[in-house]
């Protein structure tokens, strides 16, 4: 593992819990349980590790908190407890090469190419077989032109670009992409972590300023799918930033090879691959691109329907990272079961019954592993109580997103008690519009969530009879821990013994 460089401070996720040890026997003096991430987990901290975080919580540098700093600041950061703040660094153009892969966009390609040619040494266009003037307005606007004779997908543009480009970094961008001045200067200094080896901004869809936009614009301002939200982190499969788009990207020359065979998807191969060969991705929402709405409803539809056929093949490259989870699947059947039986009080209380004994067997587990950390944790019953909601609300909204993404012809198929269970998986977009106060209406938001997720699920299941696989939809078989890893995290014995330790429990 690389220790995260000396230079990097840190700050913590809003999310992080820390839980003091109780006075029980075997309770160690000084550590700490962390509570936090995506996937939701625990990590024991030794009281050297404690001290450490401190520091770092107060400001100082990696290389100013103690020894093992590095160390606990990675393992911290890949688990979504911490996020790195790289040192800035003054702007570089000459170091930077920007590949625009474009197909029929004349009309938007010049103002993109004078916007990236103040940041970067050299733009390169590469027109995928335009019937327009594309090449031309890319060349008089200053961008060195590569022509592919016959559209090869934006996966091979890319690739192409890529080995055109002679500098060590480059930065993708695609036609229908406004990126604001200081993306590029944002994004570049996460760089000099050796362990990085790409970086992606926020793809933000904002309504235009000073005219009242479409429904469509302004769905997209709030739902957009390119967009990962305003909280920084590191892309892992299954966390609340799985992957990157594309759409906008700087990533290491010797890192930027896309396989053209995906038309959708693409992205998220490439992230997958460079994860699993032991490298970090990062999202960095202090970045921002606008990426500029669909032109239609039906392109609308259109989108989400590819972004759900490209999840057959992208199961077969990296078995088990789209397989839902096994708690979810098991949630929306019971509540099929449930609805199936609505007239039968036995059956619901015994319905019921389960789920509250299952409630309470996550409830014990936690609090075992909790015991099992440091001799357990000051106001134990609190903490356990509030983990098993934290848990349970995750496992929820997961099992209803599986319903409406995933399930959606099945439980159509199941006549009254599918419809029930659909209209159930509703419920949390009604919290969502709740919580995000979109400028569209309640009806119409849910509607368009809704029209999302089914376009999706449609794609989703297309892909599968053409490709011949039920992987996307069957959940995974291993039993799905609710609470993701339980580690001991102790930077000075780690250091001196030069290896990871093994999860407990």
């Amino acid at each position: 593992m690389i220790p995260l460089p000396a230079s990097f401070r840190v700050w913590c996720d809003p999310d992080l819990t820390v839980l003091e040890p109780g006075s029980g026997p075997g309770a160690a003096a000084g550590a700490a349980v962390l509570l936090g991430g995506s996937p939701l987990r625990l990590m024991t901290l030794s009281a050297a590790g404690v001290r450490v975080l401190a520091a770092l919580r107060a400001g100082l540098t990696v290389g100013a908190a103690g020894p093992g700093a590095g160390l606990l600041a990675r393992r911290l950061a890949d688990a979504g407890l911490l996020h790195p703040l790289p040192p800035r660094q003054p702007s570089a153009p000459a170091a930077l090469t920007a590949v625009i892969p474009v197909r029929d966009g004349a009309a938007r390609i010049g103002p993109l190419v004078a916007a990236l040619r103040e940041r970067c040494a050299e733009v390169i266009v590469v027109d995928d077989g335009s019937l327009d003037d594309t090449g031309a307005a890319a060349a008089q606007a200053g961008a060195r032109v590569i022509r592919h004779a016959s559209p090869r997908g934006p996966a091979a543009a890319r690739t192409t670009g890529a080995r055109a480009a002679r500098t060590d970094l480059i930065a993708f961008c695609d036609c229908d992409v406004l990126p604001a001045a200081d993306w590029l200067d944002r994004l570049r200094p996460h760089f000099a972590d050796p362990a990085v080896a790409a970086a992606a901004p926020r793809v933000a869809s904002p309504a235009a300023v000073g005219v009242r936009a479409g429904l469509r614009d302004r769905y997209e301002a709030s739902r957009s799918p390119l967009d990962l939200g305003s909280r920084p982190a590191a892309a892992r499969a299954g966390s609340r930033v799985a992957y990157v788009p594309s759409a906008a990207l700087l990533i290491r020359r010797e890192h930027a090879t896309f396989d053209p065979a995906l038309r959708y998807g693409e992205d998220v191969d490439l992230v997958w691959r460079l994860l699993a060969a032991g490298h970090t991705v990062r999202y960095e929402p202090a970045a921002v691109v606008r990426h500029l709405p669909r032109e239609s409803w039906p392109a609308w539809l259109r989108q989400r329907y590819g972004y759900g056929s490209s999840a057959a093949e992208l199961s077969r490259r990296h078995p088990g990272l789209l397989r839902p989870a096994r708690g979810p699947a098991g949630a929306v059947l019971t509540a099929l079961a449930l609805a199936a039986r609505h007239d039968d009080r036995a059956a619901r209380l015994a319905l019921g019954a389960v789920g509250a004994t299952s409630v309470a067997l996550t409830g014990r587990r936690l609090a075992g592993q909790l015991a099992g950390q440091l001799g357990g944790v000051d106001r134990s019953g609190a903490a356990v109580l509030g983990l098993t909601a934290r848990v349970r609300r995750r496992g929820l909204l997961a099992a209803a997103e599986g319903a409406r993404r995933t399930w959606l012809p099945l439980l159509a198929c199941a006549g009254r008690p599918g419809r029930l269970v659909l209209a159930a998986a509703a419920l949390p977009l009604v919290g969502d519009w709740w919580t995000q106060r979109p400028d569209v209406g309640l009806l119409p938001y849910v509607a368009l969530r809704v029209a999302d997720d089914a376009a999706y699920c449609a794609g989703l299941w297309a892909g599968c009879l053409v490709g011949g696989t039920a992987q996307p939809l069957l959940p995974s078989l291993p039993p799905v821990a609710s609470v993701a890893a339980i580690r001991s995290v102790a930077p000075l014995r780690h250091r001196r013994r030069g290896r990871r330790p093994a999860p407990a429990g």
